[in-house]
């Protein structure tokens, strides 16, 4: 009976404190954002994927993008590998955009 009793007291001092919160209250929702608000947020800056190693091979060419490895053809994001070379990869955009990857020279002695 003794267990009882303290456990029957640690109960009721923890029942003041959450005596509002209703446990089967769905959370609030966000407010809406309004038309007008979004043309005027600014737009996130883009992030140009970085080329960090090419791997060229007959059968098929690999290139690191920002830690991915792609293969012609595959897609990062919202850009497309069109042709891999030795020092270079040609990305294309959803939009049709073209951009190309230079591997940066580095001299090792």
């Amino acid at each position: 009976m003794k267990y009882l009793t303290l456990a029957a007291l640690a109960m009721l001092a923890a029942a003041p404190a959450q005596a509002g919160r209703d446990p089967f209250a769905r959370p609030a929702l966000p407010a809406p954002i309004r038309a007008d608000a979004q043309a005027q947020a600014p737009a996130e800056p883009a992030v140009r994927p970085q080329l960090r190693a090419i791997m060229v091979a007959p059968d098929q060419s690999l290139a690191n993008i920002s830690g991915h490895i792609l293969a012609e053809g595959e897609w990062f994001g919202d850009y497309r590998v069109v042709k891999i070379r030795e020092r270079s990869v040609t990305l294309a955009t959803r939009g049709g955009a073209k951009s190309e990857l230079a591997l940066e020279r580095t001299d090792y002695k």
